[in-house]
């Protein structure tokens, strides 16, 4: 990462630490420095916790219905996703977001508009099966799902066994 700091900051989805836990290798790309970084970016700029508070009221209306949805951990899948996003989408830059925004402004749409579409979008993309993985590429057995069928789909697409409480076994 260090690299990316002298690229201005930029985080790119390749590389990363290869630590040991629970004697598997973690292969997530993001080393905890950026994963910080990042985080810390979501909550210094208004239009992102905004995009934050979106996708964490869309992760509660589509999933509303499953009973073994843990609403304490909507908060930070709303994060993980809105990191990913900067990560694939951005290279790293929370500015891209608000780049993204303008441009959407400058085509006639409002900016409250433009931030719920934003959201929408960013959310669809990453809780579908490919974004789901996509998380799991850059946060590893850090990645935080509202519910364990997400946990449970993604340890059988690898052959592992997972267990009901949301933990590898």
């Amino acid at each position: 990462m260090a690299q990316a700091r002298e690229r201005g900051g930029t985080a790119e989805p390749t590389g990363g630490p290869n630590r040991r836990i629970d004697g598997r290798q973690d292969l997530s790309r993001l080393a905890p420095d950026e994963i910080e970084r990042l985080t810390r970016a979501l909550g210094a700029h208004e239009h992102l916790q905004r995009i934050l508070g979106e996708i964490e009221d869309l992760q509660r209306i589509v999933f509303y219905a499953n009973a073994r949805a843990d609403w304490s951990l909507a908060r930070r899948s709303a994060e993980q996703i809105l990191i990913a996003e900067i990560v694939y989408r951005h290279k790293g830059d929370p500015e891209g977001v608000r780049r993204a925004l303008r441009v959407a402004e400058h085509s006639g749409q409002m900016w409250d508009a433009a931030l719920r579409e934003l959201a929408g979008a960013v959310h669809s993309y990453y809780t579908t099966p490919l974004g789901m993985v996509m998380r799991q590429g850059l946060f590893g057995r850090d990645t935080v799902f509202i519910t364990p069928d997400a946990h449970e789909w993604t340890a059988q697409q690898e052959g592992r066994k997972h267990s009901t409480d949301g933990k590898t076994l």
